[in-house]
């Protein structure tokens, strides 16, 4: 007897998978990293926006600075708008006269002084260019550097300049005398700075140059092109040497004078010292000036300081042209022998150090092609061998008979 199986009909059991099409899909990770991003833009704007305003206020400083001290300085020293101070009195004026002391002219070496100044306040605060220079600063002082910002330097400058002449002014010279070595400090950071952001520079530039094949690239180059590129380098070297580094070497040099002066007047204060010892005070003085600016023009390396010649000839020609007819002081404390021994001295050395100076410009010309920059194009071997055919002819557009 055959006994069959009971069949069971096979229904489909219910889905149990949690990770069905119907869940809603997890979002926490991708609004976690949503955040992250929001919350570094957020703390990047702020730091640009902190930034931006620390820039504004060094530059409305350095430009308040530069106003004050160019007004007050010229409308003292030039114009005399304290009739009771040393510069508005001629009497307090002979008080203090040395055989340094240099003629009335030499004061207007105040003039170039500030204009240049204001040209580094116009690079430093206007001009695009010049102002993200790292001999500017800015990068220097917004990440901690302020020994290599050159813009943090300058309210110091300005503010032991005031220190100086009002100082002066008034007729306490031994103040003027610390006031004039404090900013003879400054000035010596700031272009020992600049000489150490040049050099870094110029390395930075040589090392990327010798990526490139240039002799490919002036083969490459028109003619017209490299004079073009020549004339564009000539025009940024002299835009940021007279914005950025002569303003400071020019005050750098008549600071150098500046505190010969005042140490020779503070020393003719003590009426009990022999007047020999002001006059090897005095002479002294004026050949230590010729060896500083021998040494600034000629022993540094890979630096030419020609503002600070500029200004200490300007100040020698002064003192000599003064001891030619000296004042009733003068004829009155020294000899005709000291007077015009002491004036030979000054004499010499502006001779020596003006020849000095025009040298040292007329071979920084000559190295880099000032002079003969049109014979660069035509002793360029690629433009001569241009030229020339394969078999080392000339090749002209005539043709031979």
């Amino acid at each position: 007897m055959e006994m069959s199986m009971p069949t069971t009909a096979m229904t489909p059991q219910p889905s149990t998978n949690t990770n069905s099409a119907s869940s809603p899909p997890d979002y926490t990770n991708a609004t976690a990293a949503n955040n992250d991003v929001n919350n570094d833009v957020n703390d990047h704007r702020a730091t640009t926006a902190a930034n931006e305003s620390k820039i504004t206020n060094i530059k409305f400083t350095n430009a308040t600075s530069f106003l004050l001290t160019a007004m007050m300085v010229v409308g003292v020293v030039l114009f005399g708008v304290r009739e009771e101070g040393v510069f508005g009195d001629e009497f307090l004026w002979m008080k203090y006269q040395t055989l340094l002391t240099p003629s009335n002219y030499v004061n207007l070496i105040w003039i170039p002084i500030f204009l240049l100044q204001g040209l580094f306040i116009y690079a430093s605060t206007i001009n695009k260019t010049l102002q993200t220079s790292p001999l500017v600063g800015y990068n220097a002082a917004l990440t901690g550097r302020s020994k290599q910002s050159i813009i943090i330097h300058y309210p110091a400058i300005c503010a032991t300049t005031l220190m100086m002449i009002y100082s002066h002014d008034y007729g306490y010279i031994f103040c003027a005398f610390l006031s004039s070595v404090l900013c003879g400090v400054i000035l010596t950071n700031v272009l020992k700075v600049q000489g150490e952001l040049l050099n870094d520079m110029e390395t930075q530039l040589m090392n990327d140059g010798s990526k490139y094949d240039n002799e490919n690239i002036n083969n490459q180059m028109s003619d017209e092109e490299t004079v073009a590129t020549i004339v564009y380098n000539v025009k940024t070297r002299a835009l940021q040497y007279f914005a950025l580094r002569l303003p400071f070497e020019l005050y750098g040099g008549y600071i150098l004078a500046l505190i010969s002066l005042y140490l020779n007047t503070f020393l003719d204060g003590f009426d009990s010292l022999p007047t020999m010892v002001y006059l090897i005070m005095a002479n002294v003085s004026l050949v230590g000036l010729l060896g500083a600016g021998f040494m600034l023009l000629w022993k540094i390396p890979g630096q030419n300081f020609y503002g600070v010649g500029i200004s200490l000839v300007w100040y020698l020609l002064g003192v000599t042209t003064e001891l030619h007819e000296p004042t009733q002081p003068i004829y009155n404390a020294f000899s005709d022998g000291a007077v015009l021994t002491t004036q030979i001295v000054a004499g010499v050395a502006s001779t020596v150090l003006m020849t000095l100076l025009g040298v040292r410009v007329m071979k920084t010309m000559i190295k880099h092609n000032l002079l003969n920059f049109g014979g660069r194009l035509g002793g360029d071997r690629s433009v001569c061998n241009s030229a020339m055919d394969d078999e080392g002819e000339i090749a002209t557009d005539y043709v031979q008979a």
